[in-house]
């Protein structure tokens, strides 16, 4: 049975830190053991921009999901379309959220990227923009999920976009040749990502290789330090980064 070690973290953005607003990225991640085996889990968040407590629901749904799919997760495997049964959990929280809230269930949207892996198996799961690569044995980095927009280049679909159901996309699978993997916000697929060959670029494999000689505390620092010095200065846009590495 494989072991990973997983790192993640996320910085405001300089078109936030210039409206005195909150970053509205947020990543989680979730190691268990117990007898359905070793579980573990990343994942990634990206507030919308357009609502002011954005932030908030992504927090909540980087955590609830990871802690859902950990529970559900041999039913999920075996489920034919777990796409739905997914939304509508993810609908009940946001909506509990709102209620304890009091506040209008749109200002907790946000895209939603995460990795689950439980003894050989592998579900992902993708809302709205942002990138989920692969890295196999051979050091081939490859696209999982891309980004989807909406009607145009800047807009996307979110939690909240209920009525889209078909905007959440899961692939289940064994985990075979796939030795690391990264997620990451449009914010720093600014830096990453080449849009013109729909490509991530060589300096991925590197980040996420950095899991095999370094612990996850220093990587996280390394992950924070490129994001605030590097990454979210070429973008006004949040950053976050989340990376697991089979060891």
């Amino acid at each position: 049975m494989s072991k990973w070690k997983i790192a993640s973290s996320y910085v405001i953005g300089q078109g936030h830190i210039r409206k005195n607003l909150p970053c509205q990225d947020r990543t989680f991640k979730l190691t268990k053991k117990d007898l359905s085996g070793e579980f573990y889990g990343v994942a990634l968040a990206d507030g919308a921009g357009s609502y002011a407590h954005s932030d908030i629901g992504a927090e909540m749904i980087t955590k609830k999901i990871l802690y859902f799919i950990k529970r559900k997760f041999k039913y999920i495997q075996k489920y034919n379309n777990p796409e739905v049964y997914i939304l509508k959990y993810i609908k009940k929280e946001l909506e509990k959220l709102s209620k304890e809230k009091n506040i209008d269930i749109k200002e907790f949207s946000s895209t939603l990227l995460f990795i689950a892996i439980q003894n050989n198996d592998i579900i992902i799961g993708h809302i709205g923009d942002g990138i989920i690569g692969v890295l196999d044995n051979n050091d081939n980095l490859k696209i999982v999920s891309y980004p989807e927009n909406g009607e145009y280049s800047n807009s996307t679909f979110f939690t909240t976009s209920f009525k889209y159901k078909k905007r959440l996309r899961i692939i289940k699978a064994k985990i075979k040749n796939s030795k690391g993997f990264i997620l990451m916000s449009d914010g720093s697929e600014e830096s990453l990502y080449d849009k013109q060959n729909k490509i991530l670029i060589d300096i991925n494999k590197q980040i996420i290789n950095w899991l095999e000689k370094y612990s996850e505390n220093a990587v996280e620092n390394a992950l924070k330090q490129n994001l605030e010095q590097a990454i979210s200065k070429k973008t006004h846009d949040d950053c976050s980064i989340a990376i697991m590495r089979k060891i």
